[in-house]
Protein backbone atom coordinates (compact mmCIF):
# COMPACT_ATOMS: atom_id res chain seq x y z
CA UNK A 1 0.00 0.00 0.00
CA UNK A 2 1.55 3.26 -1.07
CA UNK A 3 2.64 5.73 2.01
CA UNK A 4 0.03 8.44 0.90
CA UNK A 5 -3.24 6.00 1.57
CA UNK A 6 -1.61 5.01 4.37
CA UNK A 7 -1.38 8.45 5.60
CA UNK A 8 -4.77 9.36 4.41
CA UNK A 9 -6.27 6.52 6.69
CA UNK A 10 -4.71 7.59 9.16
CA UNK A 11 -6.01 10.91 9.45
CA UNK A 12 -9.57 10.00 8.56
CA UNK A 13 -9.32 7.32 12.05
CA UNK A 14 -7.35 10.01 13.81
CA UNK A 15 -10.58 12.42 12.71
CA UNK A 16 -13.24 9.53 13.53
CA UNK A 17 -11.72 8.79 16.98
CA UNK A 18 -11.95 12.73 18.00
CA UNK A 19 -15.66 12.71 16.28
CA UNK A 20 -16.56 10.33 18.66
CA UNK A 21 -14.62 11.12 21.97
CA UNK A 22 -16.49 14.25 21.12
CA UNK A 23 -19.64 12.70 21.31
CA UNK A 24 -19.53 10.45 24.00
CA UNK A 25 -16.99 11.58 26.38
CA UNK A 26 -16.40 15.28 26.08
CA UNK A 27 -18.54 17.23 28.82
CA UNK A 28 -16.91 20.77 29.03
CA UNK A 29 -19.29 21.72 31.65
CA UNK A 30 -19.07 18.92 34.06
CA UNK A 31 -22.71 17.87 33.75
CA UNK A 32 -23.51 14.44 35.60
CA UNK A 33 -25.38 12.46 32.92
CA UNK A 34 -26.88 10.23 36.20
CA UNK A 35 -29.78 10.59 38.12
CA UNK A 36 -29.24 12.17 40.83
CA UNK A 37 -29.50 10.28 44.36
CA UNK A 38 -32.88 11.38 45.75
CA UNK A 39 -31.38 11.19 49.84
CA UNK A 40 -28.73 13.48 47.62
CA UNK A 41 -28.32 17.58 48.16
CA UNK A 42 -29.18 19.65 45.66
CA UNK A 43 -27.51 23.02 44.92
CA UNK A 44 -29.86 26.09 43.80
CA UNK A 45 -28.22 29.28 42.82
CA UNK A 46 -30.92 31.95 42.98
CA UNK A 47 -28.93 35.60 42.01
CA UNK A 48 -31.31 38.47 42.38
CA UNK A 49 -31.32 42.16 41.14
CA UNK A 50 -33.26 42.80 44.12
CA UNK A 51 -36.57 44.71 44.38
CA UNK A 52 -39.39 44.49 46.31
CA UNK A 53 -41.34 42.44 43.66
CA UNK A 54 -38.00 40.13 42.97
CA UNK A 55 -37.69 39.46 46.56
CA UNK A 56 -41.23 38.25 47.54
CA UNK A 57 -40.68 35.91 44.25
CA UNK A 58 -37.67 34.63 46.01
CA UNK A 59 -39.04 34.33 48.89
CA UNK A 60 -41.79 32.01 47.82
CA UNK A 61 -39.32 29.79 46.23
CA UNK A 62 -36.48 29.75 49.58
CA UNK A 63 -40.12 28.88 51.13
CA UNK A 64 -41.43 26.36 48.61
CA UNK A 65 -37.59 24.36 49.00
CA UNK A 66 -37.17 24.70 52.42
CA UNK A 67 -38.55 21.36 52.87
CA UNK A 68 -36.75 19.60 50.18
CA UNK A 69 -33.02 18.08 50.09
CA UNK A 70 -32.26 21.28 48.31
CA UNK A 71 -29.01 23.86 49.67
CA UNK A 72 -30.20 27.09 48.39
CA UNK A 73 -27.49 30.14 47.98
CA UNK A 74 -29.06 33.59 46.86
CA UNK A 75 -26.31 36.15 45.85
CA UNK A 76 -26.76 39.67 43.76
CA UNK A 77 -26.43 40.07 40.18
CA UNK A 78 -22.69 41.72 40.82
CA UNK A 79 -21.66 38.28 42.29
CA UNK A 80 -22.45 36.19 39.08
CA UNK A 81 -18.86 36.55 37.47
CA UNK A 82 -17.37 34.53 40.54
CA UNK A 83 -19.78 31.63 39.62
CA UNK A 84 -19.68 28.43 37.86
CA UNK A 85 -22.60 26.71 36.83
CA UNK A 86 -21.29 23.10 37.23
CA UNK A 87 -21.44 23.47 40.73
CA UNK A 88 -24.87 24.05 40.83
CA UNK A 89 -27.67 21.93 39.79
CA UNK A 90 -30.19 24.96 38.87
CA UNK A 91 -29.28 28.71 39.00
CA UNK A 92 -31.95 31.24 38.67
CA UNK A 93 -31.67 34.68 37.54
CA UNK A 94 -33.92 37.04 38.30
CA UNK A 95 -33.36 40.65 36.37
CA UNK A 96 -35.29 43.40 34.96
CA UNK A 97 -34.93 44.78 31.48
CA UNK A 98 -33.29 48.46 30.74
CA UNK A 99 -33.40 50.13 27.60
CA UNK A 100 -34.07 47.04 25.96
CA UNK A 101 -31.15 45.14 27.45
CA UNK A 102 -30.40 43.05 30.31
CA UNK A 103 -27.68 44.27 32.85
CA UNK A 104 -24.18 43.46 31.89
CA UNK A 105 -23.50 40.81 34.40
CA UNK A 106 -26.27 38.66 33.21
CA UNK A 107 -24.99 39.38 29.71
CA UNK A 108 -21.48 38.26 30.59
CA UNK A 109 -22.25 35.46 32.34
CA UNK A 110 -24.18 34.28 29.47
CA UNK A 111 -21.20 34.86 27.35
CA UNK A 112 -19.00 33.31 29.17
CA UNK A 113 -21.11 30.13 29.67
CA UNK A 114 -22.51 30.08 26.30
CA UNK A 115 -21.91 25.94 26.66
CA UNK A 116 -23.27 25.35 30.24
CA UNK A 117 -26.74 27.06 29.99
CA UNK A 118 -29.10 24.15 30.36
CA UNK A 119 -29.36 24.40 34.37
CA UNK A 120 -29.79 27.69 33.94
CA UNK A 121 -33.73 29.26 34.25
CA UNK A 122 -34.27 33.34 33.92
CA UNK A 123 -36.85 35.42 35.46
CA UNK A 124 -36.96 38.54 33.53
CA UNK A 125 -39.26 41.40 33.75
CA UNK A 126 -40.07 44.92 32.03
CA UNK A 127 -42.54 47.44 31.25
CA UNK A 128 -44.43 45.51 29.47
CA UNK A 129 -43.60 42.11 30.39
CA UNK A 130 -41.92 40.55 27.11
CA UNK A 131 -38.18 40.77 26.80
CA UNK A 132 -36.33 37.75 27.19
CA UNK A 133 -32.93 36.54 26.57
CA UNK A 134 -33.05 33.64 23.64
CA UNK A 135 -30.36 32.05 25.18
CA UNK A 136 -32.06 31.32 28.10
CA UNK A 137 -35.05 29.19 29.40
CA UNK A 138 -37.07 31.24 31.62
CA UNK A 139 -40.29 33.33 32.04
CA UNK A 140 -40.97 37.02 31.40
CA UNK A 141 -43.14 39.39 33.44
CA UNK A 142 -44.23 43.16 34.73
CA UNK A 143 -43.87 43.60 38.59
CA UNK A 144 -46.55 43.11 39.36
CA UNK A 145 -46.98 42.38 42.97
CA UNK A 146 -50.17 40.70 42.94
CA UNK A 147 -48.57 38.23 40.31
CA UNK A 148 -45.59 36.97 42.35
CA UNK A 149 -46.72 33.78 43.73
CA UNK A 150 -48.11 32.98 40.07
CA UNK A 151 -44.39 33.60 38.59
CA UNK A 152 -42.74 31.83 41.47
CA UNK A 153 -45.33 28.85 40.52
CA UNK A 154 -43.91 29.09 36.86
CA UNK A 155 -40.08 29.11 37.71
CA UNK A 156 -41.16 26.33 40.25
CA UNK A 157 -42.09 24.02 37.79
CA UNK A 158 -39.27 25.09 35.21
CA UNK A 159 -36.82 24.27 38.30
CA UNK A 160 -38.23 20.98 39.87
CA UNK A 161 -37.08 18.77 36.62
CA UNK A 162 -33.51 20.30 37.43
CA UNK A 163 -33.47 19.34 40.59
CA UNK A 164 -34.98 15.94 39.89
CA UNK A 165 -38.34 16.84 41.70
CA UNK A 166 -41.30 15.50 40.77
CA UNK A 167 -44.82 17.60 41.20
CA UNK A 168 -45.65 15.72 43.84
CA UNK A 169 -42.77 17.24 46.15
Amino acid sequence: MPIFKKLVIMIVLGILGLVLYALFFYNPCNYSHKKPNPDNKYQLLIANEGSHFKDSVVSVLTQHYSSKPVNIKIIPLSALSQIEPKEYHAIVLLFSWYTWKPPPEVEGFVHKHHNCLENIVSFSTSFYGNLKMKELDGITGASKMSDANGYAQKLIEKINPLLNIDKQN
